[in-house]
């Protein structure tokens, strides 16, 4: 369980300079639909009756939201690297990653995303490894010049 407790929400980021958040129109009209603005006055995207979320209830949301997925559990912070390496894969470098992160040094902007060569391989060890604990489920072995019969999923 957390110890950290929300005790006044900081007007400035670490480095203590105003940061204006871009908003597209798609998501603007998202939050619009939720009724996230509401309360009059409200600036808060995440919110209970206008004052903002502390940090345990969005590490246990977040935690509650990855298991009914299905998927293996991480924390908050990782939001942060996968954005900073989605945005250096789709502006092709650190450049795209010092926008979306804020940073300003190439450094940590490097530490915060991943260079495409890394995570093709990450993805590519990944299936491999799939792979391989498919063949052990099934007590088969793929080699050389053998291929899987790939069925089609059955329809209900």
């Amino acid at each position: 369980m957390s110890t950290k407790a929300f005790m006044e929400l900081n007007p400035h980021p670490k480095n203590k300079e105003e940061r204006h958040i871009y908003m597209t129109d798609e998501l603007a009209e998202i939050l619009q639909r939720m009724a996230v603005f509401r309360i009059e006055g409200n600036n808060f995207v995440f919110h209970l009756n206008g004052k903002p979320l502390n940090y345990s209830t969005i590490q246990i949301n977040f935690k509650t939201a990855q298991r009914r997925a299905k998927i293996p559990h991480t924390g908050t912070h990782m939001l942060r690297h996968e954005m900073a390496t989605l945005a250096r894969h789709v502006f092709g470098g650190l450049d795209g990653a010092i926008a979306m992160t804020g940073h300003k040094d190439y450094k940590l902007a490097d530490h915060y995303s991943k260079d495409l060569g890394s995570l093709q391989k990450e993805v590519s060890v990944k299936v491999m490894a799939h792979i391989k604990q498919y063949e052990q489920s099934k007590n088969i072995k793929l080699g050389k010049g053998k291929t899987p019969q790939l069925h089609p999923p059955k329809r209900n």
